[in-house]
């Protein structure tokens, strides 16, 4: 905000004969709307996500604003009123959120997590459990790709467990140490499962994590853009994870093109699948080592894709194909973008 103030401040008095008592009071009232319009913004983009026990497993879910919590509006997102963002091609819930510029980074502490009176365990702890790619929605190609190499978002303020062996007991409480997760268009780094808080003694939590967009000295910026982020929730006591959910933030677009990268994903599908399987069936034919047989396509994990008997599985998310087992190893690996692959495929 000081940046953008001193800026501000700064034309006007390069293009303005005003007087500085006018000068003055125009900075004032044009600070004061950037700082409400900024406020407002960002406060409804302010959400949680409810967590709750349910057949014996957490459920992640959109939050009822009646019970006290706090849900951004369909229609600030540019959806009809009643529909939720949810991926449109592979049914995941999609949780916004928007940074906001503080002297020394870009963060925000939302979405928070939070459960009702009643829902949880008292005392069992519900951790995070990160997966997945950065993905970025570019203003001006108005498409869904991978984050630029050289930015990340880091999710910091979990917490882990050490084992303790210096209390002189038979039985020694563990040492907390609080631990991040980075997220980047290759995957995930440090720690993959974190603490995200305690259920209180009355089956209810409400906690806040930092989620911090970085670039490195490759880079001078995070591009302007939309980020996204994949989760699963666990708890101590319920260790089957939840369904997959993202996050999605706003990195300094103007309303109506955030709106646009929710449509992306909510109001049509991110990836042309009946252009996916005309390559998954190119490949099948030029390159049966890999891919030895025809296979039927289907959708796991935000990736359309398909596996073979060898173990080998090809997917596309995000306008990138992927892969991963039998000659590609455990970890999935990327093997070009979508459209550039298409194109040179002759489809």
């Amino acid at each position: 905000m000081t940046i953008l103030l001193k800026n501000l401040s700064a034309n006007i008095l390069l293009n303005s004969s005003v007087k500085p008592c006018k000068i003055a009071t125009s900075i004032f009232f044009s600070g004061i709307f950037l700082l409400n319009s900024m406020l407002l913004f960002a406060g409804e983009l302010h959400q949680h996500i409810e967590v709750k026990i349910v057949d014996q497993r957490i459920q992640a879910s959109f939050c009822r604003p009646e019970k006290g919590c706090s849900l951004v509006r369909p229609e600030t997102l540019g959806l009809p009123a009643g529909q939720m963002p949810v991926d449109q091609l592979t049914g995941t819930p999609i949780y916004v959120s928007e940074f906001s510029i503080f002297p020394d980074r870009t963060a925000i502490d939302s979405p928070g997590f939070e459960g009702l009176e009643g829902d949880m365990t008292p005392g069992d702890r519900v951790r995070y459990l990160a997966s997945g790619h950065l993905s970025y929605w570019d203003a001006e190609k108005r498409q869904w790709s991978l984050a630029p190499e050289g930015i990340q978002i880091r999710l910091a303020g979990g917490l882990d467990l050490l084992p303790n062996q210096d209390c002189g007991q038979v039985f020694c409480i563990p040492n907390t140490t609080e631990g991040f997760t980075l997220f980047n268009r290759d995957g995930t780094d440090s720690a993959t499962s974190l603490i995200v808080g305690e259920v209180r003694s009355d089956g209810s939590l409400h906690t806040h994590l930092d989620w911090i967009i970085e670039a490195d000295e490759s880079v001078s910026d995070a591009p302007i853009g939309a980020y996204m982020v994949e989760l699963q929730l666990i708890t101590d006591a319920y260790p089957v994870p939840s369904d997959t959910l993202w996050i999605m933030f706003n990195h300094g677009l103007v309303l109506e093109d955030f709106q646009q990268a929710v449509a992306g994903r909510v109001l049509q599908a991110n990836t042309d699948i009946e252009l996916a399987d005309e390559l998954f069936n190119w490949a099948e034919s030029n390159y049966s080592s890999f891919f030895p047989h025809t296979a039927t396509s289907f959708i796991a994990l935000g990736f359309y894709a398909r596996c073979y008997q060898n173990g080998v599985c090809m997917g596309v998310k995000d306008n990138h194909v992927f892969a991963v087992g039998g000659e590609f190893g455990v970890n999935i690996v990327i093997l070009g973008e979508f459209d550039v692959m298409v194109t040179q495929a002759g489809l």
